[in-house]
């Protein structure tokens, strides 16, 4: 069985870009994904690499194409990097204010699966799955028709709501949600915490810690699929904080928040246009000067 770096080592040479490599993989995913083995972990084995057939332009054709596409993905990953950032500052700034200071439930700042829908003959939706949440992220959803959604999609999500999933909490699956839209419906295995007014940044911090994250794997049930009753989030823990100290946080965090959502909706777009543009480029169906130009407004 061939390794990824046998891959690479057969295919990087002096006529082949490292980076034009990458981008030719991605390009070629479902042709990968037909001619690998096994369900749980798919291989492609080393005769069916060597099989495969792609166009190969000039080594400069090459790394022109690595070169606009990899824009693209430097600035999501420039992104990516000042939401880290934020991160990092706000927990640690909320851990400041939250040393020592006894807890209580999370019942006092939010509201827990305050709202619920029905499926809407002949309406749109935008479905989000536990599966579709990471730590502190979540993929954007596409509208798809009601007839398609599964019965679990029943949680009305609004703008400024946390979304945790109740399964397995140690995998700390949430995101704070500033999309401001109607359509937005998440699974009833997302508990959907909705801040009091003024906290929207401070619920979100609150629900990033320790502390909190513990708290749920203590009261999950189950031992094969863990889970937390919604109703046990309003017990869950938060710092005692004075309600100048919550202003002053919201204050400080959630236009730090609005920027951090800002790019991600750069990002999202910016993501789009790299998976329009590179099957375009890779068949030689659009030039790299053409898309030069068309990003210039872009990047």
């Amino acid at each position: 069985m061939a390794t990824s770096q046998d891959f690479v080592n057969w295919v990087c040479g002096p006529e082949l870009d490292h980076r034009y490599l990458h981008y030719l993989l991605m390009s070629e995913q479902d042709t990968i994904r037909r001619i690998a083995y096994g369900s749980v972990h798919p291989t492609m084995y080393y005769p069916d690499a060597k099989a495969l057939n792609v166009c190969l332009p000039s080594l400069t054709g090459q790394q022109a194409i690595a070169e606009v596409l990899s824009a693209l993905d430097d600035k999501i990953a420039a992104n990516t990097r000042s939401a880290a950032i934020v991160d990092e500052l706000l927990a640690t700034r909320f851990a400041h204010l939250a040393a020592d200071r006894p807890v209580i439930g999370l019942g006092s700042i939010a509201r827990v699966n305050q709202r619920l829908t029905k499926p809407q003959v002949g309406g749109t939706l935008r479905y989000l799955d536990i599966s579709s949440v990471g730590r502190g992220v979540y993929d954007f959803p596409p509208e798809s028709n009601w007839g398609d959604a599964p019965g679990r999609a029943r949680r009305v999500i609004s703008q400024g709501d946390v979304v945790w999933s109740t399964v397995r909490p140690n995998r700390r699956s949430h995101a704070l949600v500033l999309d401001d839209d109607d359509k937005l419906i998440g699974s009833t295995g997302l508990a959907v915490l909705t801040p009091a007014r003024g906290r929207t940044a401070g619920l979100y911090e609150a629900t990033r810690t320790d502390r909190f994250a513990a708290y749920l794997e203590t009261v999950a049930e189950g031992s094969a699929y863990p889970a937390v009753r919604g109703e046990r989030f309003l017990e869950a823990p938060v710092p005692e904080l004075t309600p100048k100290e919550w202003d002053e946080f919201e204050e400080l965090a959630r236009p730090l928040r609005e920027l951090v959502y800002t790019a991600t909706v750069e990002s999202r777009r910016l993501a789009e246009t790299r998976d329009e543009l590179l099957p375009l480029l890779m068949s030689g169906k659009v030039r790299v000067k053409d898309v030069e130009k068309t990003l210039q407004g872009v990047l």
